[in-house]
């Protein structure tokens, strides 16, 4: 279970808080936000609010408590798929996540999953049964990212895990990426700080914003840079997450004006002849998680981890 804490500002006054929860989470629907709501979980400024409808006066702290993924509407099951696991022991799993996984069910994915993969691995009945052990998914990759991931193996390793993760400031946690973007950024390296906030018509899709949403800052580094004519180029970037926001890195190369290799969400719609075939018909987002490194919940040692590039992403740095 885990506790979400949003900070609302003068630019949300006059809202209902059910929108506003749906708004500024990054990964709450509105219907959740309801649920949530109604149950009793939603304290603002320290008081418990029930109605969904409630609008917001004054600048305020909205929690979130006992906050659990939805993995309820779907029963688990094991299924053999093949794991590529980095590291194991009594208290969690690193694997090299494969693109085109999905990381837990969903509405169009309720089986072939990591977790469907993991209750398979772990043998446990509690994945099948919805017992008390939630799937133990403590950070995400888009489907069609590949790389490092940690899965806790019990709720004692998960909660300490999801903590660890949600501490942005603390370097208890280092997540390294690789993408391929369009391009050459003028700076070489820098930091991008944004706030990340849910797109307004695009409910899927998430946008930059100056004042709302939730603080976002990634730091990049140009590798090197392949050109095909005198303006048509692609860059390899190794990337750092400083915090954790969905799809932040698309996002932020977009903002830079750098979209993503593939990315059919945040990318270009179009691609000019003057590019190989293989940036033109690539078939995912170019964006892979390079290398995780944390503080073991249990040991206090720390762990690093480092995930080679896949086939698809090596025929791309080929072009270099």
């Amino acid at each position: 279970m885990e506790i979400i804490k949003l900070k609302i500002s003068d630019d949300y006054i006059g809202k209902r808080l059910d929108l506003l929860i749906a708004e500024l989470s990054n990964r709450l629907s509105r219907s959740q936000s309801q649920k949530l709501i109604k149950s009793g979980r939603v304290l603002v400024d320290d008081v418990m609010v029930a109605d969904p409808s409630k609008k917001i006066q004054t600048p305020c702290e909205v929690v979130i408590k006992d906050y659990e993924s939805d993995y309820s509407d779907y029963e688990i099951t094991a299924e053999d798929i093949p794991l590529d696991i980095l590291f194991e022991d009594e208290q969690l799993v690193v694997v090299n996540k494969a693109a085109g996984m999905v990381c837990h069910p969903a509405p169009g994915h309720k089986s072939g999953t990591l977790v469907n993969a993991m209750a398979f691995h772990l043998k446990n009945e509690s994945y099948n049964t919805r017992g008390d052990f939630r799937p133990g998914i403590v950070h995400r990759l888009d489907k069609d990212t590949s790389g490092v991931m940690v899965i806790a193996k019990n709720n004692e390793t998960r909660n300490q895990l999801s903590n660890l993760f949600a501490n942005e400031k603390g370097k208890l946690v280092t997540r390294k990426y690789t993408c391929f973007v369009f391009g050459v950024p003028f700076e070489k390296r820098g930091r991008i700080e944004t706030f990340i906030t849910r797109h307004p018509r695009l409910r899927q899709q998430f946008k930059t914003s100056e004042t709302t949403g939730k603080k976002a800052a990634t730091l990049y580094e140009v590798d090197k840079s392949a050109y095909f004519t005198s303006t048509k180029a692609i860059s390899k970037i190794n990337c750092e997450l400083l915090t954790g926001r969905t799809h932040q890195i698309r996002v932020h190369m977009q903002h830079i004006g750098h979209c993503v290799v593939g990315d059919q969400v945040y990318g270009k719609r179009k691609i000019e002849s003057s590019y190989p075939d293989i940036v033109k018909n690539f078939s995912r987002q170019a964006l892979h998680s390079s290398e995780l490194s944390f503080v073991h919940p249990i040991s206090k040692n720390r762990l690093k981890f480092e995930a080679p590039l896949p086939e698809d992403l090596k025929q791309l740095e080929s072009l270099f």
